[in-house]
């Protein structure tokens, strides 16, 4: 009896704390809840789903990247946010780069981990760490990437979104959208390098790695 409790906490144990995280990243998104310096606002969402990535592997990342991608989407329709005014111009587009990039995201860093050297506590801190960061990188290169393809002349043309990010282009659209977000992106980055590599790092020591 003892055995068969104790083989049943990694049977269960992914499954519901992958639930927790999606709970946690539905949280953080519909309630808006971020880190503010200053002026700037820092999003916490890849924050759990990277730790998703990393210590559930790449099919859990992607299930929550999912989870991430359509509370991003959905929340256009209750906020005033710049998604807002892009599921005005077109709803398709919207959901196609709120969503994919995020799957993407946590798909790819949970595939990376897995075959990155992780023998070695340094080793597999440093592959966290690699994993973790690179969660937030595709975020905001996917999502911000996916915005420019789609929605580039709604920058230059649409009066709302120009009066929304305080400025019409004057130069490449390609640049004025990454350097429209650039202090956040990497705030965000940081972020997920150290507070996710250290959740990373104290989930796998209490599991003794056996997950």
């Amino acid at each position: 009896m003892s055995k068969t409790k104790k083989n049943a906490l990694p049977r269960y144990y992914k499954p519901v704390f992958a639930s927790l995280l999606a709970a946690l990243i539905i949280m953080l998104t519909f309630l808006s809840i971020s880190l503010r310096i200053g002026p700037l606002v820092i999003t916490l969402n890849c924050l759990p789903l990277a730790v998703a990535a990393v210590y559930l592997g790449p099919a859990y990342g992607a299930a929550l990247g999912a989870v991430f991608g359509l509370s991003s989407f959905f929340t256009a329709f209750t906020s005033a946010s710049l998604t807002t005014l892009l599921v005005s111009v077109n709803p398709f587009f919207t959901f196609i780069m709120c969503v994919v990039p995020r799957v993407i995201c946590g798909w790819v860093p949970g595939l990376l981990f897995q075959a990155l050297p992780k023998d070695n506590e340094p080793k597999r801190l440093a592959s966290s760490a690699l994993c973790c960061g690179l969660t937030a990188l595709l975020n905001t290169v996917g999502f911000l990437g996916l915005m420019w393809v789609f929605f580039r002349d709604a920058f230059v043309s649409n009066a709302a979104i120009i009066d929304k990010v305080g400025s019409k282009p004057t130069g490449n659209v390609f640049v004025f959208i990454f350097a429209f977000a650039s202090v956040n992106a990497i705030i965000e980055l940081a972020i997920n390098l150290v507070f996710g590599t250290a959740i990373c790092r104290a989930m796998h020591a209490v599991t003794k790695n056996r997950l």
